[in-house]
């Protein structure tokens, strides 16, 4: 039994099996950009729920798989993450004085007379499952993603020498 048990795990160690009892955390990476696996359980369903909206039907899982939203949603979060790494490593972000400001923008964290209510924005992140940090993170990468996709969107326009050589190539 003890040399079963043996060859067990040594062929389990084989299979690149480390850590038994931990937890995953994340569904990959991009450079050091983890892809939380909360926040993307938390965008499948948002986008199950869509598409139930629109349709009128209800979707399970098995059917959402089958039509490839779980795969399409990961690239999208593939691609966010990339945007984030870059934006990182080219050093955007956002400063405290505009989150504050884009924090007091949003309705669900003001009180009844229309200001920022501190109550109301502990209650919503605890019923989002964030944590005020972690919001506020994301708001940052989200904000520096926003600014290099327009940068990259927007580009540098061609010349028109450019595209006369091409055209006559």
């Amino acid at each position: 039994i003890w040399i079963l048990m043996g060859m067990l795990i040594l062929g389990l160690g084989g299979f690149g099996v480390t850590n038994l009892g931990g937890t995953l955390r994340s569904i990959g990476s991009v450079e050091d950009k983890d892809i939380d696996i909360n926040a993307y359980a938390r965008a499948l369903q948002n986008e199950i729920n869509a598409i139930q909206t629109q349709t009128g039907q209800t979707l399970s899982f098995a059917q959402a798989q089958a039509y490839g939203v779980d795969r399409s949603l990961l690239a999208r979060l593939v691609t966010s993450r990339a945007l984030d790494a870059e934006a990182a490593r080219l050093g955007l972000s956002l400063g405290d004085e505009m989150l504050s400001r884009q924090l007091v923008d949003i309705s669900a964290f003001q009180g009844l007379d229309g200001s920022f209510d501190r109550d109301a924005y502990r209650f919503a992140l605890d019923n989002a499952g964030l944590s005020e940090s972690q919001f506020e993170a994301d708001i940052r990468e989200e904000t520096a993603r926003t600014l290099l996709q327009g940068a990259i969107m927007g580009g540098i326009a061609e010349s028109d020498v450019y595209a006369d050589a091409l055209l006559s190539y």
